[in-house]
């Protein structure tokens, strides 16, 4: 269990709205001075993780129904019992809040800018944290409030005000999308410089290492990507068989094939937030269903693990990240860089560890991607082929009620569809993948840029 230090005289969290995020060091307050004192800082933090209150770095439970109904394709809103009237049901209703990942990311501010570095272990530790933490929260932010990226446009593409050190005056806008990434990356080397191994900071260099591959994936970076990915699959590989359905029925104690995870101190907290949730009243749609093909709904454990015959969604919800994002990677990388059979080879793997019995893939005999699949585009707004639908179709199985899907809508083309719910039909725009910066930071912060498609709307 981690040790958790209160310095409750000393520390103040410094918590404050919405509107007033860089007002990191208020008047009246107590910024720490010894490292003990940061480190408690530090840990109030990472306690917020293991309950799974942390600001959505990683989803929660709650944030992460809502993005599987509301944000993606995954159950049919229109046919929601009357019990599950409480169901997010289309993107417009989906919800982040922008201010608590600043208020994090002032907290670890408050270490890096204050904390003297005096080259002990637990400075180091702390540091490390600190940066690994920072640049969870602005890669959270870059993967919702901005658009996604279009390679070669990065220079052009709105990235996010980027605050890094103490000054009540600044009111920083928008950067970049290039600048965004380079910040992100140099914060997550930086953190691997201090080579945290300590499990009671859970942002450990491996953790770091997996922020840093969730970075260079979505800025499509292939070639610094693919040998992360492969360095932390040889240290967590991935599992099958009975290990691998230990693993995912137990979405709450720590294995390791689980970098990162919510909810390790409080299970019972998570298990509330799912049963409140009703998604038994929602069915899964057939979309999902349709990506078991050729008999897989039998061969493949994910199935029995996802769906019951009542077409329920019954797989327990994970929020954290797991090595299988990391096998994901590598062969969407290896495709990218035009290495078609690595990538194959690295697809085949994956199903030979989750599918009973199951026969290779060659490029003969690769299946046509579903039909119904909302997909058609690969991020770089190419034409699906064949393999890069495999792949994508298997990332779909992997993680259902993970939180994965949406995000891979919204890199891959971001779709538009409707959905209909009590009789009205809904639309889920293009625009609506990227979520809009609060209407208080435009109106209070000079030249600050709203995302496109929300500046004519009421929100």
């Amino acid at each position: 269990m981690k040790k958790i230090i209160f310095l409750a005289c000393t520390v103040v969290l410094l918590f404050t709205s919405c509107d007033d995020y860089l007002d990191v060091k208020p008047y009246g307050k107590v910024v720490p001075k010894t490292a003990e004192e940061f480190s408690a800082l530090i840990h109030n933090r990472l306690d917020e993780i293991d309950k799974g209150q942390i600001p959505p770095i990683i989803l929660g439970i709650s944030q992460n129904i809502d993005f599987e109904m509301a944000g993606c394709d995954d159950f049919e809103a229109c046919l929601t019992e009357q019990s599950g009237s409480n169901l997010k049901y289309y993107i417009g209703m989906l919800g982040v809040r922008y201010s608590d990942l600043y208020s994090l990311i002032r907290d670890c501010n408050i270490v890096i800018n204050e904390m003297k570095d005096e080259g002990t272990e637990l400075t180091n530790n702390v540091l490390a944290t600190a940066y690994a933490m920072r640049a969870a929260s602005y890669l959270q932010l870059l993967r919702l409030f901005c658009e996604a990226p279009v390679k070669g446009n990065y220079d052009s593409q709105l990235g996010m005000p980027l605050v890094d050190r103490f000054d009540m005056e600044a009111r920083p806008i928008r950067s970049n999308m290039q600048a965004t990434v380079d910040f992100i990356e140099a914060d997550l080397k930086k953190s691997l410089s201090y080579h945290c191994t300590d499990e009671i900071y859970r942002f450990t260099e491996d953790v770091a290492k997996g922020f840093l591959a969730r970075l260079y994936f979505w800025s499509e970076q292939w070639d610094k990507c693919l040998p992360l990915a492969q360095e932390l699959l040889k240290s967590h590989p991935l599992l099958s068989g009975e290990e691998y359905k230990k693993m995912i029925a137990n979405p709450f104690t720590p294995m390791n094939n689980h970098l990162i995870m919510l909810y390790r101190l409080d299970s019972q907290n998570a298990q509330n937030n799912i049963e409140n949730n009703n998604v038994k009243f929602r069915p899964v749609s057939k979309r999902f269903i349709d990506c078991f093909q050729n008999g897989e709904d039998i061969t493949d454990v994910r199935y029995a693990f996802c769906i019951n015959k009542k077409r329920q969604g019954i797989k327990p919800i994970f929020c954290g990240i797991r090595a299988a994002e990391f096998k994901f990677m590598e062969a969407e990388s290896y495709y990218h860089l035009g290495k078609q059979d690595e990538a194959l080879k690295s697809l085949n793997e994956l199903r030979a560890l989750r599918i009973d019995g199951v026969k290779p893939y060659t490029m003969e005999t690769l299946p046509e991607a579903p039909k119904s699949d909302l997909i058609t585009n690969d991020c770089d707004g190419k034409p699906l082929t064949k393999l890069l639908a495999a792949i994508l179709n298997e990332r779909h199985k992997e993680f259902f009620l993970e939180g994965d899907r949406f995000f891979e809508l919204k890199r891959n083309g971001g779709p538009e569809y409707w959905v209909a719910y009590n009789g009205r039909k809904y639309t889920n725009f293009h625009y609506m993948y990227t979520l809009p910066i609060p209407e208080i930071d435009i109106r209070t912060t000079k030249g600050m840029i709203q995302n496109p498609g929300y500046t004519e709307l009421e929100y």
